[in-house]
């Protein structure tokens, strides 16, 4: 008799064939693993993803699933749905598993069943300087993190640390919740790991050796987007939990440098401003990186960023003015009268 599967690797994925490959490969070369299977469910590709996943040969059971395009909130959904698992994986297509990936989260499911682990997702040394500089940043922002864990100059690991590239939980706890909320667009992992916190009482861990490797390819508007989409939903966040997300938004503001409030005081002034502003110094990042002087190239894409970000605060409260009242309340307002006033 075949021994139960305790773990299920969900991959959702859109038009990667080729990195696709190379993740399922890293699969295949798991040590000290637990029975597990993989289930990667395409969310609409057209790259011939489909014929390469039917015909490849896995050591491992591996099931395949399609759906219209819908996002990878639906994908992880339906893969949780036909997940024979008791603990759930999340992966993406773009990050290729070190050999102990799958090892390193299954034995802290066993050891404590209310947890939700996340692992870093490391760039590919050999690609450092072939990437452009929005990627480069993102690598350098989470390298950070990471290094401010492992040396314990960060203590707490929490939901908003919970990035589905590569994190695990037990699928119970997905179910009791009802899994992402398929209206988000970003951040839906982090609104569901809100969800585990307030509704199950999970908890997060960091663990550094529950590795991948990580290639992202996107375009500079595909990365401008996230920190709209994230002002604009820890906007939304604050306005139903009472205010406690909106320190982060307030965080956005107070804790950059002049510099780069000044940037951002001007393009909520004059909006219209704001793209021309942002190809500027688009163009003395590029100059910079490419000059290997990473430091202030890192420098400019952090202000486009977090100016970006504030932008999409402000847009989901309503107007810039709205974003100014509640980031410069009086202290003796409570953060719900902040976010609702």
């Amino acid at each position: 008799m075949n021994a139960p599967i305790r773990v299920s690797v969900v991959v959702p994925t859109f038009n990667r064939c080729d990195s696709l490959l190379v993740t399922l490969n890293g699969l295949i070369r798991q040590t000290n693993a637990p029975d597990f299977e993989a289930i990667v469910v395409s969310d609409g590709s057209t790259d011939g993803t489909a014929d390469m996943v039917r015909a490849y040969d896995a050591p491992f059971p591996l099931q395949f699933f399609e759906q219209a395009n819908a996002g990878p909130a639906r994908a992880r959904n339906q893969g949780v749905s036909e997940a024979r698992g008791e603990i759930i994986v999340f992966l993406d297509d773009d990050v290729e598993p070190y050999t102990e990936y799958v090892a390193r989260h299954a034995a802290h499911h066993q050891a404590n069943p209310n947890l939700a682990v996340v692992g870093p997702m490391l760039p590919d040394p050999d690609r450092r300087r072939a990437e452009p500089v929005w990627i480069a940043w993102e690598h350098a922002m989470l390298e950070k993190q990471y290094a401010a864990w492992r040396t314990g100059e960060w203590t707490g690991v929490g939901a908003h640390h919970f990035y589905s590239g590569n994190a695990s939980v037990r699928r119970e706890h997905l179910v009791a919740v009802g899994g992402f909320n398929e209206t988000f667009g970003r951040q839906e992992d982090v609104e569901l790991a809100v969800r585990l916190e307030t509704e199950r009482g999970i908890g997060f861990r960091f663990d550094p050796d529950a590795r991948g490797t990580h290639r992202p390819s996107r375009t500079f508007e595909s990365w401008l987007k996230v920190p709209f989409a994230y002002g604009s939903l820890d906007v939304e966040r604050a306005k139903s939990d009472g205010g406690r997300t909106w320190e982060r938004v307030r965080h956005g503001y107070h804790a950059r440098n002049r510099a780069t409030r000044k940037l951002a005081d001007l393009c909520l002034t004059k909006p219209h401003l704001s793209r021309l502003l942002r190809g500027n110094l688009l163009r003395l990042a590029q100059a910079l990186y490419a000059a290997k002087r990473n430091a202030p190239a890192l420098a400019a894409l952090s202000a486009i960023y977090n100016t970006h970000y504030l932008e999409g605060a402000a847009s989901a409260l309503g107007s810039p003015d709205a974003l100014r009242q509640v980031l410069f309340a009086p202290e003796s307002e409570t953060q719900a009268e902040r976010v609702t006033s």
